[in-house]
């Protein structure tokens, strides 16, 4: 299949109360997009377009190999992808719309979703999710497997607030469906805005096939809106990434006292012992032991060492 993707990163996240743009804020010593890029690399599509806004004109300096596209005004997520579809004008095949600050997702949950919209060749398909307390989501609303339209939870009936299948923010849309169908949105709502949502009752009235991919950990696809939630992924982020290194053979004792950075390599065999920092470029070879309280930026530990309690080391 012939794939694009777009990254919505224009959001000025107000609740971060902060001068920097949400998707430069750190996790594991990368900026949030930097996450979701990697992610929409791995599937190989022909183009990826991150929408920024103000202030985000840090992010072109990041990533040299992808396109950008400008919002001037943060009028939606309908308004954002508008934008991005302004660089794919020359563009004939499937768009993938991610969310900037959504960095948990997986490689295996995009490619079901994607599967399961060529195999129902679907107008679009949507990753929807189960959360705990659905309360603020977008409801979605079925006739049997297909997709009739998202109702946000402020205009939703009694009897739609009970559905508990919500919508994630995470499609994926035929080009001319979606070109042809963002054109008929409008921002007549309280806050004035152009919602992607609305796209999809667009599709529906123009006999479109729309179909949806339930998430099975709804943890994919927490979006982050504020520090506690920040911290919250980044905690879930550190997990993942000790887990890949216990797999590779590396023991951690009381691996929640220990931070590490996404670009550290630590080879088999090596034993992490509780509060220590391991970050930068670091590198640590195969049969180590770090004694409690180390720090470590950029340093490179040959195989075999033995690094005592509070030992600094900045290459």
């Amino acid at each position: 299949m012939k794939l694009c993707v777009v990254i919505m990163a224009g959001g000025i996240g107000k609740r971060m109360k902060s001068r920097k743009v949400k998707v430069l804020h750190n996790i594991l010593e990368k900026p949030l997009i930097y996450y979701v890029v990697e992610l929409a690399k791995s599937l190989s599509p022909e183009r990826v377009v991150i929408v920024y806004g103000k202030n985000g004109e840090m992010i072109k300096e990041i990533f040299e190999d992808v396109h950008y596209a400008y919002q001037e005004e943060p009028l939606g997520t309908g308004d954002a992808v508008k934008r991005g579809l302004e660089k794919l004008k020359d563009f004939d095949g499937d768009i993938l719309i991610l969310s900037g600050d959504v960095i948990l997702l997986r490689k295996e949950t995009i490619m079901e979703l994607i599967e399961e919209h060529i195999k129902k060749n679907a107008d679009c398909t949507i990753l929807t999710f189960k959360p705990e307390n659905p309360s603020h989501y977008g409801r979605i609303v079925r006739d049997k497997e297909e997709i009739l339209k998202i109702v946000e939870a402020r205009d939703a009936s009694p009897e739609e607030l009970e559905i508990k299948e919500v919508n994630s923010g995470v499609y994926i849309f035929k080009k001319y469906a979606l070109s042809r169908n963002i054109e008929k949105i409008d921002n007549k709502n309280a806050q004035g805005e152009y919602y992607l949502t609305d796209v999809i009752s667009k599709i529906k009235d123009d006999n479109g096939k729309i179909y949806g991919v339930l998430c099975k950990d709804p943890s994919e696809v927490e979006g982050i809106n504020t520090r506690e939630e920040l911290a919250n992924v980044e905690r879930i982020m550190l997990k993942r990434l000790i887990k890949k290194f216990q797999d590779e053979g590396v023991t951690f004792h009381l691996p929640e006292t220990i931070f590490l950075g996404w670009d550290v390599k630590i080879g088999r065999d090596s034993e992490i012992y509780p509060f220590n920092t391991i970050i930068g470029k670091t590198e640590i070879g195969e049969g180590c032991i770090v004694e409690p309280f180390c720090y470590l930026k950029n340093a490179k530990i040959p195989d075999g060492t033995f690094l005592r309690r509070g030992t600094i080391i900045e290459g």
